[in-house]
């Protein structure tokens, strides 16, 4: 089954993890950390779109991890082929495009938010 936390917020922005895409695509995370680190992309791509981070397993140890950006998403994953895969990908491209439109449906600033719970004058 397809992870229930495939795409997460962070910071505002719609990412997903090393841990993630391991999970989705049926593959050891060990490998697609490997996937992630032999990118032949640039400094700066790798810099906007990957994020080290870590996870405690099981076994109660902090383990690496990596937080990707859809754009960092879809360069890890463009070699993955296959009838399964590319459904995952359908998968993983309607949960980023469904994580964009809940963003664009929150206020822009915290007036209009407070203004949208209050009424215009009533959160003076």
């Amino acid at each position: 089954p397809f992870p229930t936390n495939a795409v997460m917020l962070k910071d505002g922005k719609p990412i997903t993890t090393s841990l993630a895409v391991a999970d989705a695509f049926d593959r050891a995370h060990a490998n697609v950390l490997r996937a992630i680190r032999d990118l032949k992309c640039s400094k700066e791509f790798r810099l906007c779109n990957f994020a080290e981070s870590n996870y405690i397993n099981e076994q109660g140890r902090s383990q690496p991890m990596v937080e990707l950006t859809e754009d960092g998403w879809v360069m890890v994953v463009m070699g993955f082929t296959g009838a399964e895969a590319i459904a995952i990908k359908e998968r993983y491209i309607a949960e980023f495009n469904r994580m964009r439109a809940k963003l664009q449906e929150l206020p822009s600033s915290l007036e209009e938010f407070l203004s949208s719970l209050f009424g215009k004058h009533g959160f003076q």
